[in-house]
């Protein structure tokens, strides 16, 4: 029943939408991108999102090498983006700020005067889009799906079903005329974060000792492989290897990592860091992250470290690790 009177809401706006679409905008080519001197591209979800939509900063500006490209993140996953050389600036929408702080950041974000505005963006929501519509930009591309194209004034079809979310973003790059062969994930640490790191291995009896990471929370409970699970693994790991254990995660991850402490008989090192950075120099330093299908698990990708994942129900072929 819930998935008939989604579908049922979904077509009907859709059809409702496109009518004031055909009055209000302007259909456009796709710019010439020998003129397009500042882009705003949105990424304005969750962690995972924004560190697979870093191979599109690299073809931008592989591309582009001129050209200002501006990130607009969310609370949550702008921090992916420090250091990072392919990204001039970074805007932080804040979907919990009030309407005269939003009204605030819109009058920014016009101000701005983008050439073009990218929504990446594979799904039904309109948010994206309507962010990229208020931006200003003169042009704006995007997915078409269920009336998001009303805030576009380049819309492109909606996209294949089961695509990875990688080649998603991609392909939206593709048909401006911005190729890219490139699927290499990025995160960058800096030097003081990798000594802050060396730094707390050494307190913590890790210096020049192999590890094994485990992150057990996920965004969704669904995802998440059993806490009993992951209790039993660490068991095995110390049973029958030579490596060190030790639990990652942010503080949303605090009670399932109890949860697994409480089924142990021997200490593990446990570290819940606010600082999503810090989490990125520990496990920087690891030989494996055993997860769940989370924004982990395309962090360690990023950063060039081996993983096992657990998928719950999802389409796989969209959320694969790249």
């Amino acid at each position: 029943m819930k998935s008939i009177i989604k579908s049922l809401y979904l077509n009907t706006r859709g059809f409702v939408l496109k009518i004031p679409a055909l009055y209000l905008f302007k259909k456009k080519s796709v710019p010439l991108l020998s003129k397009v001197q500042r882009i705003l591209f949105i990424r304005v979800d969750r962690v995972g999102d924004m560190v697979l939509s870093t191979t599109a900063f690299q073809a931008i500006k592989a591309a582009l090498p001129k050209v200002q490209l501006t990130v607009m993140a969310s609370p949550a996953n702008a921090p992916i983006l420090k250091n990072n050389p392919d990204v001039d600036e970074v805007i932080v929408y804040d979907r919990s700020a009030g309407l005269i702080e939003k009204m605030k950041f819109i009058k920014g974000l016009r101000s701005s005067r983008f050439d073009l505005a990218i929504d990446p963006y594979t799904d039904y929501e309109l948010k994206t889009a309507w962010l990229a519509g208020v931006s200003g930009a003169a042009h704006r591309i995007g997915y078409a799906a269920f009336g998001r194209e009303i805030f576009f004034n380049c819309p492109l079809p909606m996209i294949e079903e089961n695509k990875h979310f990688v080649d998603g973003a991609l392909d939206l790059l593709n048909r401006i005329g911005i190729p890219s062969e490139n699927r290499n994930l990025a995160i960058y640490l800096g030097a003081d974060e990798q000594a802050w790191a060396g730094q707390w291995l050494q307190e913590n009896g890790f210096q020049g000792k192999k590890i094994v990471a485990i992150h057990p929370g996920a965004y969704y409970d669904t995802q998440r492989w059993l806490p009993e699970h992951y209790a039993e693994l660490i068991r095995l790991i110390r049973r029958q290897t030579p490596f060190e254990v030790m639990l990652l995660g942010g503080r949303s991850d605090a009670l399932v990592v109890e949860d697994i402490l409480a089924m142990l008989n021997d200490p593990v090192c446990v570290s819940i860091q606010e600082d999503i950075r810090k989490f990125f120099a520990i496990l920087s330093h690891c030989q494996l992250l055993v997860c769940n299908n989370s924004g982990p698990l395309h962090c360690a990708g990023a950063l060039k470290i081996p993983t096992i994942s657990f998928m719950g129900p999802t389409v796989k072929e969209q959320w694969m690790p790249v």
